[in-house]
């Protein structure tokens, strides 16, 4: 009985941990508001974009669709902030730009050229030199994420 309540234990911490990094656990993760608001689309962007739109939801279809959507970036850009006396740490500011277009059907254009724009501040310091990179990724993948979702919301206001 006591290895029985063990194994009780170590799943339920396992489980615990798992929720608490975030795993999702079954089923496509939709992105953005209102999910019921769905389309069918033409995507001209890259296919981690198209993927995107397919977990929010929306059908792509090049051959028979309701909006076109044209989504140029994202842009990143990284800008010194500010630095120490010492210059030993350093404050970044990344930015990540995304340009987007709707058209319905017809070719009409519904959003022409709207610029969307997330910064985030970075402090980088050279102690700690092999990890700034991958949490600068991170950190634009983040940015990116959040732009992405506004052009869902932006989309679904729409239809």
């Amino acid at each position: 009985m006591n290895t029985f309540k063990k194994k009780i234990c170590v799943f339920l911490i396992f489980t615990f941990l798992l929720s608490g990094c975030g795993y999702k656990l079954g089923g496509l993760e939709v992105i953005g508001e209102n999910s019921s608001k769905t389309a069918v689309l033409e995507v001209h962007s890259s296919k981690f974009i198209i993927q995107k739109f397919k977990s929010a939801g929306f059908t792509i279809d090049s051959d028979n669709f309701e909006y076109l959507i044209k989504v140029e970036g994202p842009f990143r850009k990284k800008e010194t902030s500010s630095v120490t006396s010492d210059a030993d740490d350093r404050e970044f500011t990344l930015t990540s730009t995304t340009i987007v277009s709707i058209y319905n059907k017809s070719g009409e254009a519904i959003i022409e050229s709207k610029k969307f724009s997330k910064s985030r501040d970075y402090s980088f310091s050279s102690a700690n030199i092999n990890s700034s990179s991958s949490e600068e990724k991170i950190i634009f993948l983040d940015i990116e994420q959040i732009l992405l979702i506004e052009v869902v919301n932006i989309l679904r206001s729409i239809i």
